[in-house]
């Protein structure tokens, strides 16, 4: 169990439903149903009467929710008495730009870096003060502050023309570099699907493919293939209590 657990279980607790819990949280019934479950398999314990009506604490129930209020509580004491530093969750692509554009320091952050369709499946574990992301989404606690364009071309390596090289592209089906790339490329049979993206920069690397990448990768080791430019749009949220 976990500080967002906490607040999951004090909210259904506090609104006697888990609908109105999920609503209240902004996450999908299923997954407050399936963290309640965790929570009471943790504790060997049935926490909640369950009805048409919503549910009801059992006294075990009362206790862990007495625990839970008293817990976040000094969380946040905790918090607003510590120097700590602020964390980031993004993926590769942006944490990456976003550095080598020096839009912050790396040693003023606590950085996680996931996949793009694993951003708000990580932000349901735990909370983040800031997260930068290519996909919009709609949580309780974080707004957007800033929509920013990440500039993008296809690249090759650097004795390549690349005319005949396959076109590699992420597998994750939420990449945006993916989407374009496909609405970009008629010739389905052309492109080389990657689950990796370190893979796809070696591959072009290398000179044996071309991809749809961000242009400040351009060094003496790729190069753009053509004129071609692209803006990929990406969001910034900011949590706020």
């Amino acid at each position: 169990m976990n500080f967002n657990d906490l607040n999951i279980y004090k909210t259904i607790y506090e609104t006697k439903s888990i609908n109105k819990a999920a609503k209240e949280l902004g996450y999908a019934q299923s997954n407050l149903t399936a963290r309640l479950k965790a929570i009471e398999h943790e504790l060997n314990s049935t926490l909640f009467v369950r009805s048409n009506q919503g549910v009801a604490p059992t006294d075990n129930g009362d206790k862990v929710y007495r625990f839970a209020v008293k817990a976040l509580r000094n969380w946040q004491k905790l918090q607003d008495t510590l120097v700590i530093r602020k964390t980031i969750l993004s993926s590769e692509l942006l944490v990456n730009f976003l550095i080598a554009k020096k839009k912050f320091f790396i040693t003023d952050y606590a950085v996680t870096i996931k996949k793009s369709n694993q951003l708000e499946s990580e932000l349901m574990q735990r909370y983040y003060d800031v997260v930068v992301t290519f996909n919009q989404f709609d949580l309780p606690n974080y707004r957007l502050k800033q929509t920013a364009n990440l500039p993008a071309c296809f690249l090759k390596g650097k004795q390549e023309d690349g005319s005949t090289c396959p076109i590699a592209i992420n597998s994750d089906l939420t990449c945006p570099f993916r989407k374009l790339t496909l609405k970009l490329c008629p010739d389905k049979a052309r492109l080389l699907e990657i689950d990796s993206l370190e893979t796809i920069m070696q591959l072009v690397k290398r000179g044996e493919a071309v991809a749809l990448l961000p242009q400040y990768l351009i060094d003496n080791d790729y190069q753009k293939v053509n004129d071609h430019n692209f803006n990929i749009p990406y969001y910034c949220y900011q949590y706020q209590i």
